[in-house]
């Protein structure tokens, strides 16, 4: 038996495959945060390093070992650079730069309100043509966008997308009543509200329009008209002047203009008329609930729109239609540049407190500098009915 065994050792043709030495492997995503993760069998300590890849900024550096994971408490967009290193001897083990292309990107709007959503909305896809890669993307109004932007995919908000390479958050987040710092790079307040959108996916901020898909139909309000938006979310954003509205619709009227009225607040309800100092005439009343493609329609077909800061404003400057904006609670960049805006530049006047202060939505007569004085609103209430009619002649080609 022994030579036999020893015969076929003699006989054995060996492949002389090399022995595999174990090792760790390295895992990276973005989705809340940049995150590195080293699972293995090789007992050993790392030393990870996050930088800010455009500026070379340290953002965050830790130690961990095999089966373990860091993550930067940053969740916004960074063009991260991730530096590997064996703590025991410093050498470098490897270095990741973040990088999209082809990949799967996540990207919800967390605002169900009107005017952030189109505000917001746009730069998803501004970031998937950025970047080269594939966006998943959860808004409250799936319906409104979807079937102009067939190169995204649509997802209802709280649905959990699998094998994702990153993930953002667009809106404004806030831990009692300050700004959460580790979803905004920069303050909100200081920049146009679309900008939050680029702020947070790291674009170039430029003001981009939302393809809407409300169809446009024949016009419901026959001849030309002027469509007006005089209510808002806050007394605060009302245009405060006693005799402001009446005086533009009397004008308007005057010049052959119709005059449609289309806010939800109805007309005619002696609560909110006396938000407009009482019940307006000499208009269409097309107030109260109404699908929001037929608002849009409305606003499409009128001859310019005269609204304040609120929803129905952002729902305009998607149409082609000249929108004159009357604001002083919001500093002029606040909202789209893309209108007649009207503000009081009086340097003593309290203005902008928007801009400066946490908003109280509970609070309708919230005033935060002037409240129960006599200074309330005066960012508005010195607006005249002048300044809205030299635009809108400006807009409708009146001289």
């Amino acid at each position: 038996m022994k030579e036999i065994l020893i015969q076929e050792y003699n006989n054995t043709q060996f492949l002389r495959i090399p022995s595999i030495t174990p090792k760790n492997t390295i895992i990276y995503n973005f989705v809340d945060g940049a995150t590195c993760e080293i699972n293995g069998p090789v007992s050993k300590n790392y030393r990870i390093k996050f930088f800010n890849g455009s500026t070379s900024e340290l953002v965050h550096e830790t130690t961990i070992t095999n089966n373990m994971w860091s993550r930067t408490s940053a969740k916004y967009f960074i063009k991260w650079r991730i530096e590997i290193y064996d703590e025991d001897t410093n050498e470098l083990v490897e270095i990741y730069n973040y990088n999209a292309k082809g990949k799967r990107v996540y990207i919800h709007i967390d605002s169900t309100a009107l005017g952030d959503s189109l505000a917001w909305f746009p730069h998803a896809d501004e970031f998937r043509k950025h970047h080269d890669c594939e966006v998943i993307v959860s808004t409250f109004h799936n319906e409104w966008f979807q079937d102009n932007y067939p190169e995204l995919e649509f997802v209802e908000p709280g649905t959990v997308v699998e094998n994702l390479y990153a993930m953002y958050g667009v809106g404004w987040h806030y831990n009692d009543k300050e700004l959460d710092k580790s979803k905004h790079p920069k303050e909100v307040k200081t920049m146009p509200m679309q900008q939050t959108s680029t702020s947070i996916l790291g674009l170039p901020y430029k003001e981009v329009k939302p393809k809407l898909t409300f169809p446009i139909t024949e016009p419901a309000i026959p001849g030309d008209y002027v469509v007006i938006a005089p209510h808002a979310s806050a007394h605060a954003k009302y245009w405060n002047n006693r005799k402001g509205w009446q005086e533009v619709i009397n004008y308007l009227n005057g010049k052959g203009y119709k005059v449609v009225m289309i806010t939800k607040e109805p007309l005619g309800d002696e609560w909110h008329d006396s938000k407009l100092y009482g019940t307006l005439e000499g208009v269409i009343d097309k107030t109260g609930e109404y699908p929001l493609e037929d608002r849009y329609n409305d606003i499409h077909h009128a001859k310019a729109y005269i609204g304040l800061g609120s929803g129905l404003s952002w729902l305009a400057w998607t149409t082609p239609t000249p929108i004159v904006l009357i604001s002083g609670f919001s500093k002029p960049y606040t909202e789209f540049q893309d209108c007649e805006r009207i503000f009081d530049y009086t340097p003593s006047l309290c203005t902008g407190c928007f801009n400066k202060h946490w908003l109280d939505p509970g609070d309708w007569e919230w005033c935060p500098e002037h409240k129960g004085t006599i200074r309330q609103f005066e960012c508005t209430k010195n607006i005249t009915s002048q300044k809205v009619i030299e635009a809108l002649n400006k807009v409708l080609n009146i001289y």
